[in-house]
């Protein structure tokens, strides 16, 4: 597989684009993992925080609107004066009307002394039934304690205006009320009592939160509620890292006056505003559209680069696996590959014009040239002849053209002492050697005389000739 990457620009190209495509994609999905989804995970937990709070306002909303209406009629000298006289008849006719009790959405009021005595009760069921044993009409001391203000311990002369209010369990129902002291209109002075206002927590209360939560809003008992739902405390939901579950409905829980856990506002959880999937649908969208943008430059690239580079590269080996080099690339293009084909052209034809002048060349020099005895190279005579043919045909594709002229340092004394056999062995190991790091086809190697040598070098300059010279040294 390795070979095959090396040899085929083409599979480069397409695993380069392939490293491409993963690269986006890897990035991609790193940014999404890493930074995208938990920001978008953090802003709908937030805004999940924000609803959270928003009901909880909704729901201080009407017991603000119950604490309203106990401050407009406790707060007022005519009524410390009736529950002073404990006067049931003025209580009666100004507070027992059913019409303003239903249009309060309220289902009971009640008025008690200063010491928690009861002084006058009215209390309604949703249909309009009278109510005669609720919790505010039969409670204990110690459920009183639970929903009615406790004298402090400042004079009764200097007490100021207090309220309570919170939820309560009765039975199988669930209560909201509040209750006031009944004080001068002034708002502070001697205490006369306890006016106390309450409703059922049912589809009263529930219209009441759709309404100002412009969304339904469930109520239920906290024990109703099966345990594996996840219940937010209302006074911990901002330390809760995340509040939605598998589950379609956000539940919102709410402490009674004793601090227990009672009631359970539940709503449908927002639409989520962005995919959750790691791959999702946009992702994919830009996915499919680089595949098709990369196929289309991989395409472009092999027509216009790849495929005219193919078809020099099958044109040079075919010519030198013929060693015709009078073919032609055809590439006809203006911009780089065509500069590149041409310059092929060029070389194809100016290696043509020199291979024909080298044959021409070297038939003349067999015609004339010998072969030296012992060496079995060109002797002098050969090479005359052929420095005679080269000066008449001056022929450019030849020049410049180098003479290196050589002999065998001390080779006098080297034949003298081990005689003319020996140092005729020297003079063909030196011409043997001389021919193998010569070309050819294109140099000429002679034995001038003796043990001097001579070497012709065609298309060599001064400069490239000692370096021929310093290598056979």
């Amino acid at each position: 597989m390795r070979n095959l990457i090396i040899k085929s620009l083409r599979l480069k190209l397409f695993l380069l684009f392939a490293l491409l495509l993963i690269g986006f994609s890897s990035v991609h999905l790193l940014i999404r993992y890493h930074w995208t989804l938990p920001q978008l995970m953090a802003l709908e937990v937030e805004n999940d925080k924000k609803d959270i709070k928003k009901l909880g306002s909704a729901f201080a909303r009407i017991q603000s609107e119950m604490q309203r209406l106990v401050y407009d009629n406790a707060v007022w000298d005519e009524m410390t004066r009736a529950i002073e006289r404990e006067d049931k008849v003025f209580l009666y006719e100004n507070y027992h009307i059913r019409e303003s009790l239903q249009s309060l959405n309220l289902n009971g009021m009640h008025f008690y002394d200063y010491k928690g005595k009861a002084i006058s009760h009215f209390a309604l069921e949703n249909n309009g039934d009278v109510i005669s044993d609720s919790l505010f009409q039969v409670a204990s001391e110690q459920q009183k304690a639970q929903f009615l203000i406790v004298q402090s311990s400042e004079p009764l002369e200097q007490q100021k205006l207090q309220f309570k209010s919170g939820l309560i369990r009765y039975k199988e129902d669930l209560i909201l009320f509040v209750s006031s002291t009944i004080m001068p209109s002034v708002g502070t002075g001697k205490v006369y009592g306890n006016m106390l206002v309450w409703t059922y927590l049912d589809f009263k209360v529930s219209l009441q939160l759709t309404e100002l939560m412009q969304r339904h809003i469930q109520l239920h008992s906290y024990s109703k509620i099966p345990k594996d739902k996840l219940i937010i405390p209302f006074e911990k939901y901002k330390s809760y890292p995340t509040i939605r579950t598998q589950d379609e409905l956000i539940y919102v829980s709410f402490n009674d006056v004793l601090g227990n856990a009672e009631l359970v506002m539940a709503y449908l959880k927002p639409k989520r505003m962005f995919a959750d999937q790691l791959v999702e649908h946009s992702m994919g969208i830009a996915l499919i559209s680089s595949i098709f943008i990369l196929a289309f430059i991989y395409y472009l690239i092999n027509k216009v680069v790849v495929s005219p580079l193919s078809s020099l590269r099958k044109t040079v080996y075919r010519v030198i696996k013929e060693g015709d080099f009078s073919q032609e690339t055809n590439i006809k293009r203006q911009d780089e590959i065509g500069h590149l084909a041409h310059l092929i052209d060029g070389l194809f034809a100016t290696v043509d014009n020199q291979k024909t002048v080298l044959v021409e060349a070297n038939k003349q020099l067999q015609k004339l040239s010998d072969t030296d005895e012992l060496t079995k190279i060109a002797n002098r005579r050969a090479l005359m002849t052929f420095l005679e043919v080269l000066a008449n045909e001056r022929e450019p594709a030849l020049f410049p053209i180098s003479m290196i002229m050589l002999d065998i340092d001390h080779f006098k004394g080297y034949n003298d002492h081990y005689g003319h056999q020996g140092g005729d062995e020297v003079i063909c190991k030196v011409a043997e050697s001389l021919s193998e790091n010569t070309r050819s086809s294109m140099d000429l190697v002679a034995r001038y005389g003796g043990e001097e040598f001579t070497i012709l070098l065609t298309q060599v300059n001064a400069q490239e000739a000692i370096l021929v010279a310093d290598k056979l040294r």
